[in-house]
């Protein structure tokens, strides 16, 4: 008897761990402050060729897949060394944006992606202003501000972050209407 309580309690907490993660992982905006001056990345014929397994007619499914397949060639580190998989925020806007705009190019689709850099919020908090209250004065540049991708629909414009996403699992992209 006590076994089984202790099971139901242990599955209830985790249920309500994995709803709360949900609930405030659903509040995560992102605002642009300026776009990021980079040269596009040139991919590699090997990428180009997984990039060509990405094929829809719908923008958004190209944009989402062209984010999975850069969480799974990219792993998070402090310094941008995209070629050896590693990267920060930065690399990780700069490749995805490459990705995405390569993929709209081979099917044909006139849209535009490109790494932009901006603040991430949460239930209306700045994390970015809050990271540079909290964190140890050395760490503060490195947060200062977050980099992820701009894509140009024509009629609207979304933004997506495909470092985010590989850190948590879920798919961060928010849609702007015109």
């Amino acid at each position: 008897m006590r076994r089984r309580k202790l099971i139901k309690s242990i599955v209830c907490v985790i249920l309500f761990l994995a709803i709360g993660c949900v609930v405030f992982l659903s509040q995560i905006r992102l605002e642009k402050e300026r776009d990021r001056p980079t040269q596009e990345y040139a991919l590699t014929s090997d990428i180009k060729d997984r990039i060509y397994r990405i094929t829809s007619d719908n923008p958004i499914e190209v944009i989402k897949a062209s984010n999975d397949l850069c969480c799974e060639l990219l792993s998070f580190s402090a310094k941008n060394d995209i070629t050896n998989g590693r990267a920060n925020c930065v690399g990780y806007a700069q490749f995805s944006s490459a990705i995405i705009n390569y993929a709209f190019k081979l099917n044909d689709m006139p849209y535009k992606a490109r790494p932009i850099v901006g603040q991430v919020y949460c239930f209306g908090i700045n994390l970015t202003a809050l990271s540079q209250k909290i964190l140890p004065a050395h760490h503060r540049p490195f947060f200062k501000d977050h980099d992820f991708v701009e894509v140009d629909l024509g009629d609207k414009m979304i933004y997506t972050d495909s470092s985010l996403q590989d850190l948590t699992g879920f798919t961060f992209s928010q849609c702007n209407d015109f």
